[in-house]
């Protein structure tokens, strides 16, 4: 039997296909997007979903000062969203610059053209190692268009 170590997590981990979403969040006049597979419902009474941002992520702090957030769902044909928003150095305003979307009031952001898109009010925050569990209320469910849902598989869409 061998050690578990990140590297065998990972392996491992390539093997579950995941839904790919975008989560997007506003807090203090900013607002961010952020890559995530980690997404999952959790519970229908009430209705609640989670996933995880990492701590050392840009995301993290909108996501410990916001209320409420988004998950966009992506259809197969958007994986340059998904790459886009996984970029780790790019601005807030560079998140969104050529990236069909919509500013509300409240200052958070919906992707246009995506699948569905998932509003939420966040119930709890959870340490977990390198990360931070979310769980949200869902508040709004919008399916968007037709298609098929961009999944990630052993490091491919």
């Amino acid at each position: 039997m061998t050690g578990v170590t990140p590297d065998s997590l990972r392996a491992v981990m390539r093997r579950v296909p995941a839904t790919v979403t975008v989560v997007t969040a506003a807090a203090n006049g900013s607002v961010r997007g952020m890559t995530a597979g980690s997404f999952t419902s959790v519970s229908l009474d009430p209705i609640l979903i989670s996933f995880n941002v990492g701590k050392n992520s840009a995301m993290h702090d909108i996501i410990e000062q916001a209320d409420s957030m988004i998950v966009h769902l992506l259809r197969e044909d958007q994986a340059h969203y998904s790459e886009h928003f996984a970029a780790p150095d790019l601005s807030s305003s560079d998140q969104f610059d050529g990236v069909k979307h919509t500013s509300l009031e409240d200052g958070s952001v919906i992707l246009d053209e995506t699948l569905a898109y998932i509003r939420c009010r966040k119930t709890a925050l959870y340490a977990a190692g390198d990360h931070s569990l979310i769980v949200a209320e869902v508040v709004d469910i919008v399916n968007q268009g037709e298609g098929e849902p961009l999944l990630y598989y052993n490091t491919h869409y």
